[in-house]
């Protein structure tokens, strides 16, 4: 992204902030994990990460609205719009995963409701308020270049930011199958809705789809 942004100075400056934000989410929902010693035994879920990095965000989503004119909106703190399309794109795209995840599933062991309970939150809040929200609005103004796909208008910063959520999932075939399928969804909502709601319902959807293709 910066190499992109890197001729002219203001969009360069966005694109140090989106990357720097990046870092800082990252560095934010794994601080808990780095100051456990001895890990718990048992399956653990990092809810004090997520949530820490969920207050980094909105911090920096405040900065970016008070220090540099950023509005909610460009952030998606709206009132979502075209909600029946959204709701009949997410629902197929929903139908359609099940299967597949069906195919593609691993052993697993016994699912906890703790487990179903994170899942049903954490990822879909703190992941979508920075990649589809803060990091976004950053990614938009450093890399603007848009061209309209699918009926929304996709900037060359949404395409660098999209590549860079995927690829923090890791590579391989699940992440083909999941987590890039997943992404473009959710971005192609946060687009068409002009807000965080569709893409955050649909993410924990989408994450609990998954889970769910394992009983």
């Amino acid at each position: 992204m910066l190499l992109v942004a890197w001729r002219i100075r203001q969009r360069r400056a966005w694109a140090i902030v989106a990357i720097a934000g990046t870092i800082l989410y990252l560095a934010l929902r794994g601080l808990p994990q780095a100051l456990v010693v001895e890990p718990a035994s048992g399956q653990q879920w990092n809810w004090s990460g997520h949530l820490l990095a969920l207050a980094g965000m909105l911090a920096l989503a405040a900065m970016l609205w008070r220090r540099l004119g950023v509005s909610p909106r460009e952030i998606g703190f709206a009132r979502p719009s075209d909600v029946g399309v959204a709701v009949r794109v997410c629902a197929a795209a929903l139908l359609l995963s099940y299967p597949v995840h069906v195919v593609t599933r691993g052993d697993v062991e016994e699912i906890s409701a703790a487990t179903w309970l994170f899942v049903a939150t954490m990822p879909g809040l703190a992941e979508e308020v920075a990649f589809r929200g803060v990091l976004l609005a950053a990614a938009e103004r450093a890399a603007p270049s848009a061209r309209t796909i699918a009926g929304v208008p996709v900037s060359v910063g949404a395409v660098l930011l999209t590549a860079t959520f995927v690829g923090l999932h890791g590579f391989g075939p699940g992440t083909l199958v999941s987590v890039l399928p997943g992404a473009l969804l959710y971005l192609w909502l946060r687009l068409r809705t002009g807000s965080l709601i569709a893409p955050i319902i649909a993410h924990n959807l989408w994450n609990l789809t998954v889970l769910a293709a394992h009983l």
